[in-house]
């Protein structure tokens, strides 16, 4: 599965909600992930 978060806005918290999606799928899905922060 691939997950895009994006905004065109700086400062609107990407980055955090992308992490605790990808910290969710890890630990409720046992899926392993990589998040790439551009």
């Amino acid at each position: 599965m691939i997950t895009l978060v994006g905004n065109l806005k700086g400062g609107t918290g990407k980055s955090t909600v992308a992490f605790n999606l990808a910290l969710w799928s890890a630990r409720n899905r046992n899926r392993r992930v990589a998040v790439y922060d551009l």
